[in-house]
């Protein structure tokens, strides 16, 4: 698959965009190419975009990836999902304890705040699910974007800041990492979850090599030149982006690793699908995605059975119908069968005395007593 080739590319970018990121503050204006400190910046932000096209080119290229994926056992997502639990839980808890003793109210801090803590308890259910692999995750879609939505509010506390010191200051970097984190952790979202998409596998390529590449540049940056070593808190912010680097890259490996053809990919809904599947069929787990089916793979109905039932592999019995007695057809002009016939009046004879020559005893014994009797 093509689209596995994105690691090519993004190696060599990412390690450029971190260079340029840390000679920003390393190195004096111009040292880097005649760059400027801002020009290095945005040097650093081309170096991210340059992924992302890269990565987008070979996605679009790819026509024989999964639209589903099945989540496999991943112990290093797994452990930076518990850590990233860890640090969005003493963020979440830190802004509160900030935002009560202030005593001011911010609509966007107060937002972030819950978001933070929402989604500690969202990655330690990542963190186990990657640890033990639970394939069934359809019924945690909606938990799974809490991360997503997280993202979207820094990325808007971020631009709104913007508004109020020069462009010349503004910390750009930092707006593109969360432009590409919100995008990966929406449509990490729908992939692990299971939903139907067409290009949620895809697009956890496309989004998260350059926010991978965007935060562990402007991640090492930080916590090369602004580590503070009295307050642990003040780094807070650099723990998230490197361990949120880092837990993208363990997803994406894991993603490179298992992600099939969709040639070689079953759809099976648990809940709709009558067929039964055999004990080495759900041994063999791998090639089995639990998801809703297309119309042409839809098992069939009781009904859809009884209409288009094929036999040709049973025992039966074919019985034939008793055959009805034939109904004879009169003839009239047959008189074998008759008791009467019909003469022309014309002949010798009457139509009584024919009459009497076509009876038997017993009825004209009758007719006898019958004449007496009157």
């Amino acid at each position: 698959m093509i689209s596995k080739l994105s690691w090519i590319f993004f190696v060599p970018f990412a390690g450029a965009a971190a260079f340029l990121m840390l000679a920003r503050t390393l190195m004096d204006d111009g040292a880097v190419f005649g760059l400027s400190d801002m020009m290095l910046g945005y040097a650093a932000i081309a170096c991210v975009a340059a992924v992302f096209l890269f990565t987008l080119i070979f996605c679009l290229c790819d026509r024989k990836i999964s639209h589903y994926y099945q989540p496999h056992r991943n112990f290093v997502a797994g452990i930076f999902g518990l850590m990233l639990a860890v640090v969005f839980a003493a963020d979440g808890a830190n802004r509160v304890y900030s935002l009560l003793g202030s005593g001011t109210v911010e609509v966007l801090e107060v937002i972030e705040a819950v978001l933070l803590m929402f989604s500690s308890i969202v990655f330690i259910v990542l963190g186990l699910t990657h640890s033990f692999v639970n394939r069934d995750n359809r019924h945690l879609a909606l938990i799974n974007v809490v991360p997503a939505l997280l993202c979207a509010v820094r990325l808007i506390r971020v631009f709104v800041g913007f508004t109020t010191i020069s462009i010349t200051v503004a910390d750009v970097p930092l707006l593109f990492c969360y432009i590409f984190a919100t995008l990966f952790f929406f449509n990490f979202a729908v992939a692990i979850s299971m939903t139907e998409a067409k290009h949620a596998v895809k697009s956890c390529f496309i989004y998260g090599f350059p926010a991978a590449a965007a935060l562990l540049a402007y991640g090492a940056a930080k916590a090369y030149t602004s580590f503070d070593l009295y307050d642990i808190f003040a780094n807070i912010l650099i723990f998230e982006l490197l361990i949120t680097a880092a837990y993208i890259l363990a997803f994406l490996a894991e993603l490179t690793i298992f992600t099939k053809d969709r040639d070689h990919v079953r759809f099976v809904d648990i809940d709709e699908d009558y067929r039964e599947l055999s004990k080495e069929d759900i041994e063999m787990g791998d090639d089995y995605v639990v998801t809703g089916v297309s119309d042409d793979d839809r098992p069939e109905t009781s009904s859809s059975y009884l209409t288009g039932t094929d036999t040709s592999g049973y025992i039966y019995t074919e019985q034939k119908r008793p055959e009805e007695p034939e109904t004879k057809v009169m003839d009239p002009e047959d008189d074998s069968d008759y008791i009467t016939k019909v003469v022309d009046n014309e002949n010798d004879k009457t139509n009584d005395a024919v009459y009497n020559d076509r009876l038997d005893e017993i009825d004209k014994l009758i007719l006898e007593i019958s004449g007496d009797i009157k």
